[in-house]
């Protein structure tokens, strides 16, 4: 599986390193990306001051950092981009302070209007709560839950992730096989419809139904072009629900199809881009309020997406922007 999910170089090695943004720098400079690279060098400026900000100054700076970072990778990408950000926030005034009480509208212009066309979704009209928007981040989910109890768990533990095909045809598909402990069917309720389960020898298996051509036997190269661009489509439809969390072993979940999450498709990106630029505007316009937050009950899990954010939005940036994947040495792929 590649965290890519657009700009996927499936036949390219890994790249091992400590430092992603020296990585890209040097990479768009290679690339000859002279109108990107302004930007992110100086989101990675913006991220070091963070560093040595506290949890109630860091998002704004964050903030800035994801804002450069995306528009880094809409000029690598050719995307067009307004000079807005493309999201607002808003909480009535005689509202408590509360995640769900937070609205996070998606603009029909900006940069997160671009960034979600960039991934074939849409953005104008649509508006969340920044409950809601947390709730669908993988690298928080624990928190989230024990935040707030009630709310069911939208992420399924997957293991041996990958693209398979059979040996008699040229069909190929997506599966996966599901963590032990995960593997009983009250906890497999609610799986999009597009996935089906199946045992086999060694547990229980995800996989997607929709297939894909792959090639068979001897091909020349533009038969072999035709069904690379084939397994890219497919992979970038499959990566709406399947998500990893970054680290020295990524780790992998198939997101639950919940009638009450109307994120359901969103990708990771634009929503951390949101979740962090709400949380920009009230350490910035609303000091008193966003300071209630945190000594409130959700303190732990917005503390928790402060800090490990940025590392998860750097890797997958990254990843997008270069089309390869990050690994720290050391680490087996």
């Amino acid at each position: 599986m590649h965290k890519s999910v657009k700009n996927v170089q499936f036949d390219k090695e890994s790249v091992l390193s400590n430092d992603p943004w020296s990585y890209v720098e040097l990479w768009l400079k290679r690339e000859k990306h002279n109108d990107a690279l302004p930007f992110w060098i100086q989101a990675r400026r913006f991220s070091d001051a963070a560093k040595s900000m506290p949890t109630e100054a860091a998002p704004l700076p964050l903030y800035y950092s994801f804002l450069n970072c995306t528009k880094a990778l809409l000029l690598v990408a050719g995307q067009n981009h307004g000079d807005t950000h493309g999201v607002a926030g808003s909480r009535p005034s005689s509202a408590k302070s509360a995640l769900s009480n937070e609205a996070v509208s998606f603009q029909t212009g900006g940069v997160l209007a671009a960034l979600c066309a960039y991934f074939g979704d849409t953005a104008g009209g649509a508006k969340y709560t920044l409950k809601d928007l947390l709730w669908n981040l993988p690298f928080i989910h624990r928190a989230f839950c024990l935040t707030f109890p009630s709310s069911p768990e939208l992420f399924i533990p997957i293991e041996e992730a990958c693209y398979v095909s059979r040996d008699d045809t040229s069909e190929a598909w997506f599966q996966a096989r599901i963590v032990n402990r995960y593997a009983d069917m009250r906890r497999l309720r609610n799986l999009p419809d597009s996935f089906e389960i199946f045992s086999d020898t060694g547990g229980t298996f995800v996989r997607r139904k929709k297939r894909f051509k792959w090639y068979r036997g001897r091909k020349n190269n533009q038969e072999k072009a035709a069904a690379a661009k084939r397994l890219t489509t497919y992979h970038s439809t499959t990566r709406r629900v399947v998500v990893p969390i970054s680290g020295k072993r990524d780790l992998w979940y198939l997101k639950k199809s919940q009638s009450s999450n109307p994120l359901a498709s969103r990708h990771t990106l634009a929503i951390v881009f949101a979740s962090m630029h709400r949380l920009s505007e009230l350490s910035r316009y609303d000091p008193k309020g966003f300071s209630r937050h945190l000594d409130g009950s959700a303190n732990w899990l917005i503390t928790e997406f402060i800090e490990h954010a940025p590392s998860q939005f750097l890797d997958q940036i990254s990843s997008e922007i270069t089309g390869l994947e990050f690994w720290r040495p050391g680490t087996r792929a």
